[in-house]
């Protein structure tokens, strides 16, 4: 197989931890509906699926009014109730100084991918960011990940996905991309047994790791 020389990167739980703007905007978004508080640990364990598809799961009638609730509160201050991974600045570095050509691939609308990064200082490691359209046309990761690869020119056999969940995974493999799984994420172990995922990290330097071994010739 080629090695890879593209990476694409989930955005949510892999690069930035936005735990706390993302739950709490949720309950945000729960309350403008009139339904009762949803606890921590069901909202966060929703982290990383489409937002149209957890209200859906979480019993909301009007998906897009609590959608628009939600953006409410997430543009103004949600967005940035959150922060970067440590360690992860220094793989990006690295991966670029190496060859590599640099994508995000996220559920999250890009507009709001794009403003997490610029304020993160993440944009210039990047060069394309793809993501959710507003209107939900564009939302499951195979839809954002074809996207991405489209737009960089890259082929499936030379890019790799890193994301921590199972759609990440998922999404990745019905664009026939492989995967590298990171555990510092939302994701449980049981979503990353697929056979496309290359390997399963603990910290950015192993992921580091990892990358450099898959994108080395065949003997």
């Amino acid at each position: 197989m080629t090695p890879p020389r593209y990476c694409l990167f989930d955005l949510d739980g892999t690069l930035t931890n936005p735990e706390t703007g993302i739950v709490r905007s949720m309950q945000h978004g729960l309350s403008a509906m009139g339904l009762p508080e949803v606890d921590h640990a069901t909202l966060r364990a929703s982290i990383g699926p489409p937002l149209q598809d957890v209200f859906s799961r979480l019993g909301v009638e009007d998906v897009d009014a609590a959608v628009v609730a939600y953006r409410e509160r997430f543009t103004e201050v949600g967005m940035y109730e959150n922060e970067v991974i440590p360690g992860i600045p220094a793989v990006l570095d690295a991966l670029v100084a190496d060859g590599w050509t640099l994508g995000v691939a996220t559920s999250k609308p890009a507009v709001f991918a794009e403003k997490i990064l610029e304020h993160f200082q993440l944009d210039g490691f990047f060069t394309y960011v793809a993501g959710a359209t507003l209107d939900g046309s564009r939302r499951y990761k195979a839809d954002v990940v074809r996207h991405a690869l489209d737009v960089l020119g890259a082929t499936p056999e030379a890019t790799v996905m890193v994301g921590d969940r199972r759609e990440d995974v998922a999404g990745a493999a019905e664009c026939r991309v492989r995967t590298v799984a990171v555990r510092w994420g939302f994701g449980e172990p049981d979503e990353f047994t697929a056979p496309e995922v290359i390997s399963v990290v603990d910290t950015p330097e192993a992921l580091l790791t990892v990358l450099r071994e898959t994108a080395r010739p065949a003997a």
